[in-house]
């Protein structure tokens, strides 16, 4: 965003950024952002504090959540390069003390670069190992589809045996029933006289 004026109302700083004053509010408050007032008691933003909530209002609309904003702000500002120290040219150990200071920012820049590297091997680490989970669970799927799919096809086949089987007992009860019954009631009246 364009910072033009030196100070902006909550409105017009709201209507710039395309968000609400409570969320200029809400953020006020989660970021404890110090906003001064005018001489009738309203916030008036300064071109530091637009330049802070459109950050904040860029990394809400990427999907962070505050508390990772938050984090994010704070290691910015604690990134901050300190103010030169003044020397006083009658301290024989200002020259030690600058050094050591020194030495001290270095070996903070190499902890603060191995802590990155060592993020992005897990990073990576960890996305080897989801891929090759995902790729496992995806053959372990497909086999356990493929044993569901015998195991269906198989008791598929014994039912239709045993349906088979079933109709063709049924339509040997049938055959048997008609011949018997074949002739009407004096027909078998007799056959059982004559047996």
């Amino acid at each position: 965003m364009e910072i033009i004026n030196d100070r902006y109302s909550i409105t017009e700083l709201s209507k710039r950024l395309k968000v609400t004053d409570h969320a200029l509010r809400f953020y006020e408050k989660e970021f404890n952002l110090c906003v001064p007032r005018d001489d009738r008691g309203r916030r008036y933003y300064t071109a530091e504090l637009a330049n802070t909530l459109y950050q904040i209002k860029v990394m809400r609309d990427e999907g962070l959540e505050i508390k990772a904003i938050k984090n994010i702000i704070s290691q910015e500002t604690n990134s901050i390069e300190p103010p030169p120290v003044v020397l006083d040219a009658e301290c024989p150990d200002t020259s030690l003390m600058l050094q050591e200071a020194r030495d001290s920012r270095d070996n903070m820049k190499e902890i603060m670069e191995f802590f990155i590297d060592f993020r992005d091997q897990i990073t990576n680490s960890m996305a080897v190992e989801v891929t090759s989970a995902r790729e496992h669970l995806s053959r372990e799927i497909n086999k356990t589809k493929l044993e569901l799919g015998a195991c269906v096809e198989n008791s598929a086949r014994k039912l239709e045996a045993k349906m088979e089987k079933h109709f063709m007992d049924v339509d040997r009860s049938i055959t048997d029933w008609r011949e018997k019954t074949k002739g009407g009631p004096i027909k078998r009246l007799m056959n059982k006289i004559i047996k």
